[in-house]
């Protein structure tokens, strides 16, 4: 490796869109940088991250304010000789900016989502909010995955000077063939005569997953077609099980035995494929999925909802198709639309395709993101000397 040395700084508790971010940059072949990383907890993770070979520390973070941990981060750092700390979430970037300063040691802060829209607990999310623009001036670099994103660090006081925006990436898959899709539908516990509208995420409330319960059971009498999966891992949040509440909801609006839910699956990207139609109805609280960006990568029409850096990806009826968050009416007619118009489906679905290649590719990613590992060793060095 010919780059910088960077400590990456991740929660792991969940393999969501921040974890494929960083899983896509640590295994590219484009990747310049040696790379070390502190994971805050044991998970899918950190199990793909040692499978990769790359070498990893549990850092064991005991709740949101331990800055005691800090130290094992100064250590690791220490110990790696870092020359760039780049963290992934609030929680870890507190740490993050305690070591830098500690060490004298540029940090690159990554924004996947907005830090005041992280959940639907209001506290939690000012007092979230709060304290990372307290600490923004500890960040050398920020890069923003969308540029609402970049726009709402501009609202909190970071100089545009110091933002950079990356968008995600993803690798684009050879189309499967027909057998292979047979087989990923069978996985689903679906059939080729079935339309699969298909949902992956780590189900939170932000994410609408309800509204999109209620608008395929507001189908599926004059649709019996229509098959729901929902690909994921519930959050658990202040002792409620939200996939059993979605369960529960699911069979309220008659969805019984039209509704699969898989829970984490390590072959998300090959179910995707199998799908008819991928959803992603989020609420708020969004960067850019990676989700919708590996649907739209495997040739499969997304219907989403314009929130944040989804809008920036999708153009309504020419990629895919947006629907006001929230609408279950406006979500149901875009579903029926597209079962209906195997055409419609078809070129959503190839343009979808043609815009990742275009845009979003995983290649493009690694190179922004060693673009900005080099702005910023190479500006700490001259301010050192």
């Amino acid at each position: 490796m010919s780059g910088a040395r960077v400590l990456h700084l991740v929660n792991g508790e969940y393999f969501g869109g921040s974890a494929r971010v960083l899983m896509n940059y640590l295994t590219s072949d484009r990747r310049r940088s040696d790379v070390a990383v502190g994971v805050m907890f044991e998970g899918e993770l950190r199990d793909r991250i040692a499978a990769a070979g790359i070498r990893n520390e549990l850092i064991g973070m005991r709740s949101r304010a331990d800055i005691g941990a800090a130290r094992q981060v100064i250590h690791m750092a220490r110990h790696f000789g870092a020359d760039v700390i780049h963290t992934h979430q609030v929680r870890n970037t507190l740490l993050g900016r305690l070591a830098g300063m500690r060490l004298s040691v540029p940090v690159v802060t990554h924004v996947h989502s907005p830090a005041s829209r992280e959940s639907t607990q209001r506290l939690r999310n000012l007092t979230t909010s709060a304290v990372d623009r307290l600490l923004a001036r500890r960040s050398a670099r920020f890069i923003a995955v969308s540029a609402s994103l970049a726009a709402d660090l501009v609202r909190i006081g970071v100089r545009r000077d110091r933002i950079r925006i990356v968008p995600n990436g993803v690798d684009v898959p050879v189309p499967m063939s027909a057998q292979e899709r047979t087989s990923a539908r069978a996985s689903l516990d679906g059939s080729d005569a079935e339309f699969i509208v298909g949902m992956v995420a780590n189900f939170r409330p932000r994410k609408g997953t309800e509204v999109l319960i209620d608008a395929v059971g507001a189908l599926v009498g004059a649709h019996p077609r229509l098959r729901l999966v929902l690909v994921g891992e519930p959050f658990k949040e202040q002792g409620r099980d939200y996939g059993a509440i979605l369960r529960t909801h699911a069979a309220r609006v008659g969805l019984r035995g039209k509704v699969h839910f898989t829970g984490f699956r390590q072959d998300a990207g090959r179910l995707i494929a199998g799908l008819d139609l991928f959803v992603l109805p989020s609420l708020f609280g969004e960067g850019m999925p990676m989700v919708v960006l590996e649907a739209m990568a495997a040739g499969i029409p997304v219907v989403s909802t314009p929130v944040e850096g989804i809008a920036e990806v999708i153009r309504h009826g020419e990629n895919g198709s947006l629907v006001p968050s929230g609408e279950v009416d406006g979500l149901a007619r875009a579903i029926a639309e597209l079962e209906s118009n195997p055409a419609l489906a078809m070129r959503l679905g190839a343009a979808g395709r043609e815009t990742v290649i275009e845009k979003y590719t995983t290649d493009r990613m690694v190179d922004g993101i060693e673009d900005v590992y080099s702005e910023v060793a190479s500006g700490w060095q001259r301010r050192a000397r």
